[in-house]
């Protein structure tokens, strides 16, 4: 057939020559670590890049037909395949060869006859470099949305912040008190807001560098739920939204009081911002075996389906308004994730359009006597 195709767990590599005694002595060499696909031409090459995507080539240069050359060209044309590294399995080793090779987009090349510590070492560092090459891809995406993250939602609080002070100000020189009250309150909610995201964006910042000091403890989770319950009191009185609490009492949790602290924050900011006024948020704790899970349920307008997905990733980041047009940092959930995390556990969702949200996460617990 010309054509053969291994799924598995393991780095993929791709393998085209044909001769079928070289695919013996590459699949002897490289089976044992890796998962092969053999093809025994070009053509067959490019059909299996249409279904899948290997970690790496390995590509003969005499083929009749289309030569590796041509394989190699159309593989760098194609928006899919152009970032696979290709490695050169030839007998030529004169240097206009090895030029030509290297200026078609292969990233090495290794000589027939093969070798066997050789190409299992250029294997490895090549999937290593392109390995990393992906990571620091991804990274740099994550840094780019963090980037826009910041340049958006820090803008909306200090342009809120600016323009009333300046009709605060310009109603204080006219002794014209009509609205200052209310002008006074969207300053204090921008500041508030700004405060916010300043304080996610520091732990973020210290979580992604490794600054931040995980420093477990036993205590009581109940009494930190109350801390925060009343922290927000005030935001619910004006939107009239009841925080209802059903706790178990004298369980300890072990934990970094801190990052909880920033998890729970988070969850009821959240659920009070998406509630509409006279609904509720309740805040429950329930021991499973090792861990106790805590759930924020809201009374609020719900998530849809296909957002659910991206709530907690960088890179499909989510800040929506609130029922009062209330704006959210969008790291929050982020952080939540990274920190349940860190202790061990999980975080969940469970959402629906129209009738609110319950955001869940575990930690480790011990009942205290």
């Amino acid at each position: 057939m010309g054509i053969k195709e291994f799924k598995t767990s393991k780095d993929q590599i791709l393998v085209v020559d044909d001769q079928p005694e070289n695919l013996k002595i590459i699949a002897s060499i490289l089976s044992p670590e890796y998962a092969l696909s053999i093809a025994n031409n070009g053509m067959n090459a490019l059909k299996i890049l249409e279904k899948s995507i290997p970690d790496l080539i390995l590509l003969d240069i005499m083929m009749p037909e289309m030569d590796g050359f041509e394989v190699c060209k159309k593989i760098r044309e194609n928006k899919r395949t152009k970032d696979i590294p290709i490695i050169f399995l030839t007998a030529k080793t004169a240097l206009e060869d090895i030029i030509k090779g290297f200026d078609s987009g292969a990233v090495d090349y290794i000589t027939k006859p093969f070798n066997p510590a050789e190409m299992s070492v250029r294997v490895k560092n090549h999937l290593n470099l392109y390995h990393a090459k992906q990571e620091i891809e991804q990274i740099n995406k994550e840094k780019d949305k963090f980037f826009s993250i910041i340049a958006h939602d820090l803008r909306s609080p200090f342009i809120s912040i600016v323009g009333f002070s300046k009709l605060l100000l310009e109603k204080a020189n006219r002794n014209d008190l009509k609205g200052i009250s209310k002008y006074a309150e969207i300053i204090l909610h921008s500041s508030e807001l700004a405060l916010d995201l300043q304080m996610n964006l520091m732990d973020w910042a210290q979580a992604q560098t490794g600054r931040m000091e995980f420093t477990p403890e036993h205590f009581e989770i109940d009494n930190l739920i109350n801390e925060v319950a009343v922290l927000y009191q005030d935001i619910a009185r004006n939107k009239s939204i009841l925080i209802k609490e059903e706790l178990l009492h004298n369980v300890a949790v072990y934990a970094d009081k801190a990052m909880i602290s920033t998890v729970l924050r988070n969850l009821v900011s959240n659920a009070l911002k998406y509630t509409m006024p006279g609904g509720s948020v309740t805040i429950t704790t329930s021991a499973v075996k090792q861990a106790i899970t805590v759930s924020v349920t809201d009374t609020g307008v719900g998530i849809p389906e296909e957002t659910i997905g991206k709530l907690f990733r960088i890179d499909e980041n989510q800040s929506t308004p609130g029922t009062q047009d209330e704006m959210g940092t969008g790291l929050g959930l982020i952080l939540c994730k990274e920190f349940v995390e860190r202790h061990g556990g999980e975080i969940s969702v469970e959402s629906k359009e129209g009738f609110g949200s319950t955001f869940r996460f575990t930690i480790p617990v011990k009942i205290l006597n």
